[in-house]
Parts: structure tokens; sequence; C-alpha cells
């Protein structure tokens, strides 16, 4: 993880795929708040309920700037800087070291290009590795198949499922429950950082 500049000077965190930066003004004028209508997006989110405005996006950008137990980025595509979705930190409890991470990808044509994926490592190592969190969860809806796989890619494991918890399309759904814990994180760095060849060294003339 890197939050070196890549060319943009908001650039918070770079990855390969994606850039994470803090949120902005100009976001409200963006697609932001249109994502939360469409039932596509919503589908797996607890959102979309009833209608969204900018001025409703407006209200929660205010109150994420003001809070102290979230921290929400912006999902950005490096060369284009377009925002396609927000990934962050969330109801972070300052003494027991814990956060609940949440993450939309709302630009449709960003599906199934790993950055998801990515952005949840991202914000996974932000919160081990500068955070100095404990262990991070996140609640998933059954059938989201997609974040089930970003969570045991970046090293969550199933934790438990609440029965029938969620009521949306018309019935009742299970969630799904997984979490990393600092010390497993630590575990599965360690071992990456092993399965790395190490650097080539330059043959002397």
């Amino acid at each position: 993880m890197s939050s070196a500049d890549t060319g943009r000077a908001d650039t918070f965190i770079a990855g390969k795929g994606i850039n994470l930066r803090g949120l902005s003004e100009e976001d409200l004028d963006g697609n932001w708040y249109r994502w939360f209508n469409d039932a596509e997006v919503t589908y797996y989110q607890d959102k979309g309920y009833f209608p969204n405005t900018r001025e409703k996006q407006r209200d929660y950008y205010q109150t994420i700037q003001a809070s102290s137990s979230d921290v929400v980025l912006a999902i950005v595509e490096p060369k284009s800087g377009r925002h396609i979705g927000n990934v962050g930190l969330h109801h972070i409890d300052w003494i027991h070291r814990t956060a609940v991470l949440g993450i939309v990808i709302g630009e449709k044509d960003a599906w199934g290009k790993g950055f998801g994926k990515e952005a949840w490592r991202l914000i996974t190592d932000y919160g081990f590795e500068t955070l100095n969190l404990h262990k991070i969860t996140a609640t998933v809806l059954e059938g989201n198949d997609a974040s089930m796989a970003c969570a045991f890619a970046s090293g969550y494991e199933q934790e438990g499922t609440q029965k029938e918890q969620t009521y949306r399309h018309g019935r009742y759904h299970d969630l799904i429950f997984v979490g990393l814990t600092r010390s497993v994180w630590l575990q599965r760095e360690h071992a990456q950082e092993a399965k790395r060849p190490p650097p080539r060294r330059r043959r002397s003339k």
C-alpha cells in the first residue's frame, strides 16, 4: 500500500487498478446520489428504500465529514479520475479498535473488473496499518457472491449468520457476518511477503 501521489494531488491511497481519495463537494455534482436510486446498484445494499436526492447526499456528506467514527473514501480510476464508488470504515470504536467495512461500486460499467476486490483490500490495509485497528467486520446479504469473494480474497472469514434479518425484494434474507483480526492480517501479510521474489542483484563489472 502506498499513499504517494501518482499524478493527482488528491490521491490518498494509490493502488494498482484504482486510487482512493477523500470525498469532496465536487462529488455531489456527479453521479454519486444517482447510484442509490438504481435498483441494480442497491440490490444487495441496505439502501434504495426511499428516493435519494442531491440534498440527502449532501446531508450524508456533511455528516461523514464531521464524524470521528467514520472514514469514507472515493474509489477512482487513476487515469481519468472518474468517481466509480466508495469504500469506508464505519462505527470505528477507538477503545476496542474495531470498525465495520462498507463498499459500493456505483458505476455499473466498472463491475467485474476487480475494483471492488482491490478497494476492499486497500481499506483493510489502511485500517490495520494506519488506524491500528484490532478487528474489521462486514455484513453481507445472502446471495451477494461478489462481496463474499472480495472478503475472502482479503483474508476475512465467515463468522456467523443472522437468519431472516433483512427484508429485501419481498422476503426476508439472512445476513452473513465476516471478520478479520489484526493477527490474522499480519500472518497473511508475512506469508505474501515471503512469496515475493528477492530483489535481483546487479553483477559487478
